[in-house]
């Protein structure tokens, strides 16, 4: 189970192509912080994720401060098996100075995901502050204090069409930087035209080259998504937690007590048509599964694809991004997916073809466990099944 909690709209960046709308402040109370985590420990779980978002949620350290004993107490009180407990922090860290990076130093179990684009010209391009300056220094200082403290980190970088053709260049920023995992993620909100698609090949490949050099160097890093469409060929379909549930073991609670199934969902919290309840009704079954079989009407759109079974089509805040509504999906999608599917085949076939021992350790004699709390299923049976 995933908690989120959409702390404040606020955030200290002004980075033009973010989706959580306007920045203004509505932070969220102690007392809807509670209620949030009462309701997430009502379900059944082994293993219960509390992951912070916004805006950004170091403007309000002392609320994740009050977070993290509340959660760790409220757990300790449960009857029977306790479920394990992890912290997640999503941020920009340019607000990670010393006492943020002491929080979330151990014991306790924490991930942070940062967001850096890449290389300073990309990332800089468009994560800027107020005032226009870009942010990529400030994030470098953040991710030094994550690194002196070991705590796990993983880096997310966004890919527009202005910065498409540098994601070789950004793999080879972001790969020594010591992080768990780098996620290199579309902006499905960005206008992508068949020229910028090309682009996007393009860099593809040549990240799929800096990405090779290092399993041949001896170095596994897991780089999303090109390790994704990896495992979707070895396990014949999308892994859980990889698919989207729509409510069904995660949720995200707003400032104003409504629930979303996810945080990317949430924007400026003024529309009804994504809202799975509030902390006063609870989750509403009926209206989770309403949302569930909307988004699944791709599953028979997309049924006579010869991707099918390893594209994320079935992401149902990818729908809202790229159409507006949950079940319809655009071309943009379609193109980017295959994209994806064909680099990460171009770095498996060549590297297992010379029998690369870091690529056949890390993808074939590695045993493929879910995080904590997750089961490894398949999302799609494969039609030779």
């Amino acid at each position: 189970m995933e908690l989120t909690l959409f702390v404040d709209h606020q955030c200290n960046l002004r980075c033009t192509y973010c989706y959580t709308g306007e920045k203004f402040t509505r932070a969220m109370s102690t007392d809807t912080m509670r209620r949030a985590v009462d309701l997430a420990l009502q379900q059944p779980m082994a293993h219960l994720d509390v992951s912070f978002f916004g805006g950004e949620p170091l403007l309000h350290r002392d609320l994740v401060r009050e977070t993290v004993a509340y959660a760790e107490h409220a757990v300790q009180a449960l009857p029977g098996r306790q479920p394990t407990l992890r912290f997640l922090m999503n941020t920009n860290a340019t607000l990670l100075d010393d006492d943020a990076a002491d929080m979330m130093s151990g014991p306790r179990a924490w991930t942070v995901f940062v967001s850096l684009d890449g290389a300073r010209e990309a990332h800089d391009r468009h994560r800027v502050h107020a005032s226009g300056k870009g942010s990529f220094d400030d994030v470098m200082a953040g991710l030094g204090r994550l690194r002196a403290r070991k705590i796990p980190f993983q880096l997310v970088g966004v890919i527009s069409t202005t910065t498409a053709a540098y994601l070789g260049e950004a793999v080879r920023t972001l790969a020594p930087m010591g992080a768990t995992k780098v996620i290199l993620s579309a902006n499905f909100r960005d206008e992508w035209t068949e020229e910028s698609v090309e682009t996007l090949r393009g860099a593809l490949r040549e990240a799929g080259a800096v990405w090779k050099e290092l399993f041949r160097q001896g170095t596994a890093l897991a780089l999303e998504p090109l390790h994704t469409k990896i495992l979707t060929h070895l396990k014949g379909g999308i892994p859980c937690p990889s698919r989207c549930l729509m409510g069904g073991s995660e949720f995200c609670v707003a400032p104003s007590g409504r629930i979303y199934p996810c945080a990317q969902m949430v924007g400026e919290d003024t529309a009804d048509e994504l809202v799975i309840g509030t902390l006063d009704t609870g989750l509403i079954p009926a209206r989770i599964t309403e949302l569930q079989t909307a988004k699944d009407r791709v599953e028979t759109i997309c049924e006579p694809c010869a991707i099918r079974d390893r594209c994320q089509s079935h992401c149902g805040c990818r729908h809202v991004a790229l159409s507006g509504r949950l079940g319809e999906i655009t071309a943009t999608l379609c193109e980017i997916e295959s994209a994806y599917i064909d680099a990460a085949d171009e770095v498996a076939e060549e590297l297992f073809e010379e029998q690369c021992p870091t690529f056949i350790d890390y993808y074939y004699k590695k045993s493929w466990v879910p995080a904590r709390g997750g089961v490894l299923t398949q999302l799609r049976r494969s039609r030779d099944d």
